[in-house]
């Protein structure tokens, strides 16, 4: 074997274990595997395995991490002194921040080599998880599995079908990013694999997937979602920066406005207008599915211990304390298992994204700009789904670090096409 197919072959044995990789921690991320036991400790040993090599890639990329990166850390970090002075155990929040860290050590490894490889694999392994979720709803539309503990029917993509709002967002909008990076070809496309007519296809056959998924189940708040993320990433096309600021301020005005009646005002308090959007726009009753009553027992809980929480606990517990799996609102679950102390340090990620973005983007490379746009765009619009709804911090994490590493001029993707270039990063 001469020089040159020794480094080919070496390529292509890397593209496939990253390959594997990535599609170990994004089943973990986004598919339900607990009435699958044999798939679920094969991704867990998978999981497992890939943590001295996450290690290493972080060790051996260059550059510091980002300060988002240092809030995340800090977050996960009051979270487990949370549970601790609790006394209530860290397994799970442990296994999930090493799921983070992960994607996280995978996708800086790629980013700092200008490599558009993260985004295209999560791309594409997330339609291809919606994909078969579709055709296993087509066959069984009532669910596959019945989950015990709240006594409701779990599909494969997020279990719940209110959770599969979390992998049809992700999946948009690591595509639109894509599509942002990928030059438009100069001549008329010979294949269907030509880059850029290829990750349009996904990006279709997506829409189609996730739109055909919502209106089988029935969650308003994924499509409601998945909409408002679609006529932002609209706004892309125009290249008035007032427009963009307006509508995205218009929107986080809302967010607030929306979060304090929905969830923290006086119930007997009359608001027709938002009365009027609650029940014909999103078409819920008043109590959002009995989510109010969930919400109430939340805040009485709150009320007990508003500093540091409860800490981590199984389904069973909140199911006993809340008559629901989850407290059906990021604000409140973030206060019941680590209280104020844990709130703060997720406003300050907060903080610290808007500022490192608005620093870096508007004002350098009209790419930056739009990016810059469209990911604060992503998150609001993520982060007013969990008003009625919780998902898990990994999906979120994910905006995170793209936030952190897909910004110009930081990141610059380029076209690598010599073998020296593509030798250990794919």
């Amino acid at each position: 074997m001469t020089n040159n197919q020794w480094l080919m072959a070496n390529v292509k044995i890397n593209r496939a274990l990253f390959l594997l990789a990535f599609l170990i921690i994004l089943a973990r991320g986004f598919l339900f595997t607990g009435a699958m036991p044999v798939v679920h400790y094969v991704l867990l040993a998978g999981k497992i395995a890939l943590i001295p090599i996450a290690i290493i890639l972080a060790l051996r990329t260059s550059g510091r991490p980002t300060a988002i990166d240092l809030c995340m850390l800090l977050y996960y970090v009051v979270m487990c002194v949370c549970c601790l002075l609790n006394s209530t155990p860290i397994l799970s929040v442990t296994l999930m921040a090493l799921d983070v860290f992960i994607f996280w050590a995978m996708c800086r490894w790629f980013f700092a080599r200008s490599s558009l490889f993260p985004l295209k694999v999560t791309t594409c392994f997330l339609l291809a998880f919606i994909a078969v979720n579709f055709l296993l709803m087509l066959w069984r539309p009532e669910g596959l599995w019945h989950y015990a503990t709240n006594g409701k029917m779990y599909y494969l993509l997020g279990g719940n079908y209110n959770n599969m709002g979390k992998a049809l967002l992700i999946a948009m909008v690591s595509n639109i990013l894509l599509l942002r990076f990928i030059p438009r070809p100069t001549a008329p496309a010979s294949s269907i694999f030509e880059p850029y007519i290829f990750y349009r296809l996904t990006f279709a056959l997506t829409i189609i997937l996730s739109y055909g998924t919502l209106l089988i189940v029935g969650s308003k708040t994924s499509l409601l979602g998945i909409t408002l993320l679609l006529a932002f990433s609209v706004l892309l096309l125009f290249r008035s920066k007032w427009l963009r600021i307006t509508c995205l301020s218009l929107f986080i005005v809302l967010y607030f406005g929306f979060q304090s009646w929905t969830v923290f005002h006086n119930l007997n308090t009359s608001l027709p207008k938002t009365e009027y959007f609650i029940q014909h726009v999103l078409h819920k009753d008043l109590t959002f599915t009995l989510r109010t009553n969930i919400w109430t027992r939340s805040k009485q809980l709150i009320e007990r211990r508003p500093a540091i929480g409860y800490g981590e606990h199984d389904d069973m517990w909140y199911q006993l304390e809340l008559e629901g799996l989850t407290t059906h609102n990021l604000v409140l679950h973030i206060l019941l298992k680590g209280g104020w102390l844990a709130l703060c340090a997720f406003v300050l990620l907060l903080i610290v994204l808007h500022l490192l973005l608005l620093i870096r983007g508007p004002n350098t490379t009209p790419i930056a700009a739009d990016l810059t746009f469209f990911i604060l765009a992503a998150l609001w619009v993520y982060l007013f789904m969990m008003i009625v709804e919780v998902y898990p911090f990994f999906s979120l994490a994910i905006l995170f670090i793209y936030a952190g590493y897909t910004i110009p001029p930081a990141f610059q993707p380029v076209d690598r096409t010599s073998d020296s270039e593509n030798k250990g990063c794919c």
